[in-house]
């Protein structure tokens, strides 16, 4: 069989996340393929796209080998032929023979059947992308390490920060919770379609790439109260905030395991001080406010360095209470807590 080397591997990127780091399951290292598809599978995420040229073959094979061998290979053309339990994969002069399980133990079943595709709110990414720094890493509350869908909203929370975004239109089915680290790998795909399922949610896009992933069982806490902050001065942040977080970043844990990056920010006398810390050292700077009323604030927060580098792309101001902070934009608030102590 002749096939296009950059379309497989265009397929094989695309089914890359669904990828296990160690294979704790069987096959959730490897690439399975299913005809006319090739499925990733590691407990959290299943992520299938359509291949050409590979009808005729079924099984799986490590992703590691197959992945890097198409990477150092110059042909724009190779060839695949199956002997036994071998895939032969030819490319110019080259040729490679990689370890083929014709049988797909790939729990992939577990997903279960897709049901009927409904339309996606079109703000649905923006949502997703806007609140999942904002959950928890701490997974003695796993609930709070998601993001809420329910309906036409989409709340995520940590204890400390809460954000809420309402979408345009409501997200067919009823609620659901996925983690943070999905939600984070599923801003990649331009998904346009949802279907629910039993302890799974599938996301579809134009270009046949299909996500699924599975939900948490449990209730989200009730954010509303917390939301609306009625009494409060306005803060400005310094022109040059962002260009103080950029050189934050390099100071931030990186890690998804380890948590959402984040930076520290304080005012006090006429200064804001953005601070970051990781295992490779520490960040601090110092930006001069302006205003007469911002030079009087005082306060302490920490919040992802990515949300808030977001941010000034939406506002450049925020609401400071007695005891939280607020930012706000169409369709949006977030709040977040003010350090004890620190006001």
């Amino acid at each position: 069989m002749k096939i296009n080397k950059s379309e497989l591997q265009e397929a094989l990127e695309k089914v890359k996340p669904g990828l296990a780091a160690k294979e704790l399951i069987e096959q959730s290292t490897s690439f399975a393929f299913l005809g006319d598809r090739v499925v990733t599978y590691n407990d959290e995420i299943s992520i299938s796209y359509p291949v050409s040229g590979l009808k005729n073959m079924q099984g799986a094979i490590k992703a590691k080998a197959l992945y890097e061998f198409l990477a150092r290979t110059k042909s724009d053309e190779i060839h695949v032929s199956q002997e036994e339990n071998q895939i032969i994969i030819t490319a110019g002069q080259s040729k490679a023979g990689l370890l083929f399980e014709q049988e797909i133990h790939m729990p992939i079943e577990e997903v279960g059947e897709i049901g009927k595709w409904k339309e996606l709110p079109k703000d649905f990414l923006d949502a997703l992308k806007l609140c999942y720094p904002c959950c928890s890493s701490d997974m003695t509350r796993p609930v709070l390490t998601c993001l809420h869908i329910n309906g036409n909203k989409v709340e995520a929370s940590d204890s400390y920060q809460i954000i809420q975004y309402e979408l345009k239109k409501k997200t067919p089915g009823k609620a659901f919770l996925i983690p943070a680290t999905t939600a984070r790998e599923l801003c990649k795909y331009d998904v346009k379609e949802i279907a629910l399922g039993d302890g799974w949610a599938h996301f579809r896009a134009d270009d046949g790439t299909q996500f699924s992933c599975r939900t948490v069982e449990g209730a989200f806490p009730g954010v509303q109260k917390f939301l609306d902050i009625k009494e409060g001065i306005e803060f400005t942040f310094p022109e040059n905030t962002l260009d103080a977080l950029n050189r934050a970043a390099v100071f931030t844990k990186k890690e998804l395991e380890k948590g959402i990056p984040t930076v520290t920010v304080k005012a006090d006398k006429g200064e804001m001080i953005l601070s970051s810390r990781n295992e490779y050292g520490w960040f601090e700077e110092k930006l001069k406010v302006k205003g007469k009323k911002d030079k009087k604030a005082c306060f302490t927060f920490t919040i992802g360095i990515e949300f808030l580098a977001s941010l000034f792309s939406r506002l450049k101001t925020c609401t400071i209470s007695q005891d939280r902070i607020g930012f706000g934009g169409e369709g949006w608030r977030h709040v977040i807590a003010i350090i004890e102590g620190e006001k």
